[in-house]
């Protein structure tokens, strides 16, 4: 992954550059989150959510029927409570059973009420006593008939939990004939104990009772005092049982009074919803699209930072150890015209401009002897190498030099193509036992189009490379090529598949290593230039060719923006 320029002038264009490189990547993952959204839309079954507007109230504080949950330290501990209490178990199973839920499908199973519980949504409305009850099924009919059927039985199971009572005390007050240990009972309750006039009333009868038990003890059961005393008592008493019977009466005229006025009702029932909620299509449309953005963004970060190819001046620098040269900006020609075709045009080209300021950097890799013969060579096939050498050459041809391009690959030659030059002549042709035919300057091709610029095509493939180029021949050739031109370059084959370059640097111990922008593999081109080095051949500095620069920066060696085209047949 190219190197973040500088942390304190984040260079946005870097980050963009690394989008559009890899676009369709991300056009990809984005198609594919949309197409994943459109499926999900289509087999997703469609689901129906119907709800429950309840109102629930605050019990009041100080009646006879204090909660059974026990007291509340706040109104938000109360209504936690009573939401808890709409999910509870023993609540869900109650309605599952009712109904009977365990007969459909998304409720069969022996842990159905389970299922129920995860359709159950709870909504309290913000600073209000409303909470919406919802339930979610396949089914809109079914929907609403839990959603309903829940609400009255909550209602239901409220009411009847209300008295926090035994239930003999219950039946106690709703008896009007009642046993002996019912009426004992409610003389024990404490409205009955704790008042006043009963209290005076039960004096008056024990005083009575002991007058009766010492006049007993004198007179017989006739006596007019015995009867007086009997007969106050039996007074006392009717007043005591008609006090206790009037307040257990208002006891039950005030529970009846808090049984109509129940604390949560239904004030809104559930109806039957027309339309589902799942699946939300346009929300799972924009999901996809956004998904995959995000994930093809990702994806594409990631692929940088584990990319180890070559990119920019930075790289070579930090990866290679190498000095830079210059970029051969990528540039499709038309069927017609030659390779070098744009080095011949006028106007400021962003190729042409490119490979000058490569010549340019060369001359000052070269101070030392500037007509020395350099080789141009890659780690392997494919990354720039003969497409440098050419347009390289024809602008050191427009310099005013004299200079020869060798064609140095013996096994896959390719600059008589570029030059549209004979094989018939050639490098492996000074080999030759005929004298003629192996004459140096017989086998050099002017180029017609480029004055100052000679080319020795490779000629004809020979069996045994490697041999011909392991002989002093090749010493002397290049003896006499350095006497009769400014500046030979020879294009030599890939390093890392044959010996070839290692051979060649035997007599040119200067290279020029050409790299591939975006593809060539850092590892892979460092195990090319140990093998230069360990042959002793001097590396002047990389090219990145093929470079795409899309018109954003090139690094900061480079320019900013692609040049302008200033030509008459570009405007």
């Amino acid at each position: 992954m190219d190197t973040i320029h500088n942390s304190e002038d984040l260079d946005f264009s870097y980050y963009i550059n690394i989008i559009f490189k890899r676009f369709w990547l991300i056009v990809a993952f984005i198609a594919l989150g949309l197409v994943s959204a459109i499926l999900i839309n289509i087999f997703m079954r469609p689901a129906y959510k119907a709800t429950v507007l309840m109102m629930i109230n605050q019990e009041d504080a100080g009646k006879i029927d204090a909660t059974p949950y026990g007291s509340f330290t706040s109104e938000e501990d109360y209504y936690r409570t009573q939401y808890q209490l709409l999910e509870s178990r023993s609540l869900l199973e109650k309605v599952y059973r009712n109904m009977d839920l365990g007969r459909y499908e998304q409720f069969a199973n022996p842990g159905g009420y389970r299922k129920l519980k995860e359709a159950l949504y709870i909504e309290p409305i913000t600073r209000s006593r409303l909470v919406n009850v919802s339930v979610t099924t396949y089914d809109p009919q079914l929907s609403a008939e839990i959603a309903n059927t829940l609400a009255k039985t909550f209602v239901a199971d409220n009411v009847s939990n209300r008295i926090f009572m035994g239930q003999d005390v219950i039946a106690a007050l709703e008896n009007t004939e009642r046993s002996p240990e019912e009426q004992e009972l409610l003389n024990s309750m404490p409205q009955v104990v704790n008042s006043d006039f009963i209290k005076t009333l039960k004096q008056q009868a024990a005083q009575l009772s002991a007058e009766h038990a010492k006049l007993a003890a004198k007179y017989t059961a006739q006596h007019p005092d015995l009867i007086s005393i009997q007969n106050q008592l039996n007074a006392v008493n009717n007043q005591i049982n008609t006090e206790t019977r009037r307040l257990v009466q208002s006891i039950k005229i005030e529970l009846s009074g808090q049984f109509s006025g129940n604390n949560i009702r239904i004030i809104d029932p559930a109806v039957t919803p027309e339309k589902s909620v799942r699946p939300r299509k346009l929300l799972n449309l924009a999901i996809g699209l956004l998904a995959g953005g995000v994930l093809g963004l990702l994806i594409v970060f990631i692929l940088e930072f584990l990319d180890q190819s070559v990119k920019s001046s930075e790289d070579l620098e930090e990866k290679l150890k190498l000095p830079f040269l210059g970029f051969v900006p990528y540039e499709k020609s038309k069927k017609k015209e030659s390779e070098y075709a744009t080095m011949l045009k006028e106007g400021n080209f962003l190729l042409a401009e490119n490979v000058r300021n490569v010549r340019t950097m060369l001359d000052f890799a070269l101070s030392d002897d500037h007509n020395a013969p350099i080789l141009i060579s890659s780690s392997l096939q494919g990354e720039g190498k003969s497409h440098l050498s050419s347009n390289l050459l024809v602008a050191m041809a427009q310099a005013g030099k004299k200079v020869l391009l060798v064609d140095g690959d013996l096994r896959r030659a390719r600059v008589h193509r570029v030059f549209k030059l004979s094989t018939e002549k050639g490098l492996s042709n000074i080999w030759d036992s005929d004298p003629k035919k192996a004459d140096y300057a017989y086998n050099v091709q002017p180029v017609k189009d480029v004055p100052n610029l000679f080319v020795m095509t490779a000629g004809q493939r020979p069996p045994n490379p490697a041999e011909l180029l392991n002989t002093p021949k090749l010493a002397d050739f290049i003896d006499w090529a350095k006497k009769h031109y400014d500046q030979v370059v020879i294009d030599c084959p890939a390093i890392l598949p044959v010996s070839d370059t290692l051979l060649w640097g035997k007599y040119i111990p200067r290279a020029v290593f050409v790299i591939k922008y975006g593809q060539t593999n850092a590892k892979l081109a460092q195990v090319a230039l140990d093998k230069l080095q360990k042959a002793g051949i001097k590396i002047l500095g990389a090219v990145i060719g093929h470079y795409r620069p899309e018109g954003l920066s090139y690094g900061k060696y480079g320019y900013y923006r692609s040049y302008s085209y200033y030509s008459e047949d570009k405007k």
